[in-house]
């Protein structure tokens, strides 16, 4: 009895006296009189002891709901003060890191204006386009800020600055194409591809506005038969910002 609280105790005590009051502890009747002292003090014992276990069960798990109503308190406050979080953040954060990690250490430029590139190639070769003619790469592998469209051909600067454009050409054997670099009117760059077992690569660095737009072309007049493109060798255009 020591170790039960002074208020349950009591209580325990006056539950007990009314239900002996009521004979719900001890036997009624005839068969309270057949019951020892010993046998009423091992009832007894029995009784407080149920109680005080209850009791303790009750407060156990009071204690426990009130631990985890502090937890989620504690996490709402937190994602008040930090902001919503989605997985898409997270994602980027991931990403953000995985970069600066990686590749700031040679491609600082590039990291930080992620996000102004692209890569794509021609999914099939092209019959017989001819002179003149804006190749369209509708494959998309790489395309941040969705700056180049598949359906035209045509990429559209997103921003100022200083980029670098690569394209790479495959023609038919016996046959040559040239193709040139176009930024808006002008032509800022071209390659002239003959035969289909090698492929031809053009680069320029330029700088351009945005709004400006930069696609490949077939010298009008020039170029007649297949534009190769398959697993053997792929005609791809590419470019990504500088600075």
């Amino acid at each position: 009895m020591k170790f039960i609280p002074k208020a349950i105790e009591i209580i325990i005590l006056f539950g007990l006296m009314v239900c002996m009051a009521f004979g719900n502890v001890l036997p009624n009747g005839d068969n309270s009189s057949s019951l020892t002292e010993p046998s009423k003090d091992k009832l007894l014992r029995n009784a407080i002891d149920q109680l005080y276990k209850e009791t303790m069960i009750r407060l156990e798990i009071e204690k426990k709901l009130r631990l985890l109503t502090n937890e989620i308190s504690n996490l709402k406050t937190e994602g008040e003060h930090n902001g919503p979080s989605t997985q898409e953040n997270k994602g980027d954060i991931l990403q953000s890191n995985y970069l600066e990690k990686h590749v700031c250490i040679t491609f600082p430029s590039l990291v930080e204006k992620f996000g102004y590139g692209f890569y794509a190639y021609v999914s099939s070769d092209l019959t017989n386009p001819g002179g003149q003619h804006t190749i369209v790469y509708d494959d998309i592998k790489t395309n941040f800020d969705n700056a180049y469209n598949q359906y035209t051909g045509i990429f559209t600067v997103p921003k100022d600055g200083l980029y670098s454009f690569t394209w790479v050409t495959r023609v038919q054997c016996s046959e040559a194409y040239t193709s040139e670099l176009i930024v808006n009117k002008d032509v800022l760059g071209s390659t002239y591809a003959y035969c289909g077992w090698n492929t031809v690569t053009g680069n320029a660095i330029v700088k351009v506005t945005k709004g400006d737009a930069v696609f490949i072309r077939t010298r009008p007049g020039v170029g007649k038969g297949m534009i190769r493109s398959n697993e053997y060798g792929r005609t791809s255009f590419s470019g990504f910002m500088i600075n």
